[in-house]
This record gives C-alpha cells, structure tokens and sequence, in this order.
C-alpha cells in the first residue's frame, strides 16, 4: 500500500548521507538567528544547562517480530537518549526553578531507516526551556535495525511511547532516583518527525493504541492521508502538523494540505519551500549545499517503491472502524519540485518556534506564558517570517 511506503522510505534520505557525514558533522551548522523580536524571544537560550543520559529500557513483555535473517526477540530494546534541564554545576535534573509539579515531558519518535539524534536541534532548545525530552531507536525502524529497517514495525511504537512514558514515570515516582519528582505527568507531549510524525499521531488519537496521558502532540512531516476525519474526533488532544510545502518523499498536498479539512480542530504550519530530509538534524551539515534537500534521497527511493509497490495493510493499524483507510495512495518524488528548498538552518530554525510555541500554549506554567505563546503562534511567527504560514482553529487561538 503506497501510502505506508511514504511512511517507510520518509527518512531514507539520511541513509545517503551517513557515509559522507564523518567530516561534515563537526563543521559549524547551526540553526539560523530570527530577525523579528518576538521570535528571537522564542529562541533565546533558556535558563537551564542541558546534560545527557543515555540509558536502554527493555520490555519483557512484548516480543521484537522476526525479520529477515533476524530471528526476533522475546522482547523490545529501546535504546534511548534523555535531554535535560540542570542548574549550573548541578549532578542531576534542576531542582533550582524546578515547577512544584515537575518539568513537562516530551517523547521524540524518529523517522524511518534514522536515529534518536535526529531531533538533537529541538532536544536541545526543549531542554534548555524547561522541558525534559526523550528519543528513543526503535527496535525494527531505526538505521541499524537487525535484518534492516522494516516500515510496518510503526503498528508497535505507539506502544513503545507509552511504554517510555511508563519508565519515566515509574523514576519520577521513585525517591531513590535522581528524577524522582521531575516530572509533571499532567503535561506529557508526543513529537516525531516523518514516520516518527505518524507514531506520535498514533499514539495521541488511535481509538486502540492511543495513550490518554498525552496532552499535545506534533507531526512534523508525518504521512497522515490514511488518517479520516473519525480517526481525529477520538481524543480531543491538541495537535500540530509542521511540513514543508516542497516536501519530494511525504507529499505536502495529500497529507499536510488536507489536514484542516479531516481534523478541523487541529493546527497546520507551513514552511514554504521546505523539504523533507530538511527538518533532520543532520541536514545543516550535509544538505546546506543541495538545490533541494531530498533530491539524494529520492534519487534512491523510487527503485525500492517500483520494486514493492504493492505492500498491503499493515497489521495493527486497524481499517475504518479505527478511523484508518489503508487505501489512501501516494506517490514520493513524482514530480520533483522544481523549487530551491529552503536551507535546513532555516528550516530547523522554524521548526524550533513552531514546535516549541505550540508546546509552551499547552504547558507553560504561567497563564501569561501560555497566552504569549498561543498569540505569536497566531499571529507572530507568519508576520515575522514571511515564509511561513500558519492555519489555527478558533479555538486554539484563544488558547
């Protein structure tokens, strides 16, 4: 089904570039500096110090499928990276400013054939603000995957989020750990980039696999054209869809565009000319220099879709009762924008205000830090950048 290959080859991309990458990753890339006031107030750099605990959570309870000469596994391995807030000098997260009820908690969920650092330009920034963040490498999706990366282990992320979430609460309620009372379990956010976009929608609103801790989530580039507009009335959770409108691998037209439409109270923000592989961290260091940032990956892509174009459902997801239609098509790379994209400093930079405004109009502790950032989301982000676009409903502008 050519809708959930979208989904699988959406990160393909990066693939390409990891063999190049070795002596670009450490070259100066940063993120653009906004020139509107109010948006260089959203990107100002945040109170806290971020550290970095690496960590693997296993889950006995749930097997790893079989895949190709990988035999499987009695369970699920989630190797995992946790972005957070310190204080100067501190050993463990910021207890100096720390909110009485905890830190707001983000779950990051990659794209395919990718890695958990591939958000590493948002974990930052939300670590710095006062968020504690966390990415984890999906067991069959991720880059190294055993057997290679395979597209319809997505059916079991949803869980693996909720699974994170559980661990993470499971420290924030032990006194023993250096996490204990970190973090606020009535502000849990979900995001993820591509098919990471479509677990964190998954995970938010389907009617089975939905985890109703969720408060906010974000799609940035998330296939979502098999999602109906049943599919969204099943949870009224605020959500957000970031996307380039350039985008060659996930069709902004099919699945971004028509968003509006099937989830009426859900947000859209368009970044014009942005691409695909753009909004991954990586892309400063190897893509700043490409007329368009998917044409690598695209150029690989449309072999593996002629060779396997017919995938069938995939098993988990449910059909139309669970607001889902399998049947949606689409078609990556055909025809390839004839734009310049957007260069990936600017595109993460737009990202960064999009995603973390939009957070901050849900959990910010202080009402008039939500209404701030619910009003430069409205208005401030497209009159200070001319190369956005945002579309809200009514009732999301009021906060």
């Amino acid at each position: 089904m050519r809708v959930l290959k979208i989904a699988a080859i959406a990160a393909l991309g990066l693939v390409l570039v990891l063999a190049c990458a070795v002596g670009l990753f450490f070259a100066t890339a940063g993120v653009d500096t906004p020139e509107g006031p109010a948006s260089r107030g959203v990107l100002a750099r945040g109170p806290y110090q971020v550290k970095k605990l690496d960590t693997t959570f296993v889950d006995p309870s749930r097997p790893t499928q079989a895949n190709n000469d990988f035999g499987g596994s009695d369970e699920r391995r989630l190797v995992t990276s946790i972005n957070y807030p310190t204080n100067p000098n501190g050993r463990g997260v910021a207890r100096e400013g720390r909110p009485a009820n905890g830190f707001p908690l983000i779950v990051y969920s990659h794209g395919f054939m990718s890695r958990r650092s591939e958000g590493r330009y948002l974990a930052l920034h939300f670590a710095k603000h006062g968020y504690i963040f966390v990415a984890a490498d999906y067991p069959l999706t991720n880059f190294a995957s055993p057997g290679g990366p395979r597209f319809d282990d997505v059916a079991y992320q949803p869980d693996d989020v909720r699974f994170l979430i559980d661990r993470l609460l499971r420290w924030n309620d032990d006194p023993t750990h250096e996490f204990f009372g970190a973090i606020d379990a009535e502000r849990i956010g979900v995001m993820g980039l591509s098919l990471g976009g479509m677990t964190s929608t998954l995970a938010a609103f389907h009617p089975e696999l939905r985890d109703d801790r969720i408060a906010a989530a974000v799609s940035i580039a998330g296939p979502s054209a098999m999602f109906t507009p049943a599919f969204f009335e099943t949870a009224d959770v605020p959500f957000l869809m970031i996307a380039g409108d350039a985008d060659a691998i996930v069709p902004y037209a099919e699945h971004a565009a028509s968003l509006p439409e099937r989830a009426p109270r859900s947000g859209l923000v368009t970044l014009e000319s942005g691409s695909h592989v753009g909004f991954a961290d990586i892309a400063r260091y190897i893509s700043r220099w490409s007329r368009h940032g998917d044409s690598m990956a695209c150029g690989a892509l449309m072999g593996a879709v002629a060779e396997d174009a017919d995938l069938g459902d995939v098993a988990g997801l449910g059909g139309l009762e669970q607001g889902v239609d399998q049947g949606r098509s689409s078609t990556p790379c055909d025809p390839f924008p004839s734009v310049r994209s957007m260069r990936p400093a600017r595109q993460q930079m737009l990202t960064i205000l999009a995603a973390f405004s939009f957070f901050e109009s849900r959990f910010a502790e202080d009402a008039a830090d939500r209404k701030r950032a619910v009003d430069y989301l409205a208005t401030g982000l497209a009159a200070e950048n001319d190369d956005v676009t945002v579309r809200l409903p009514e009732a999301r502008r009021t906060g």
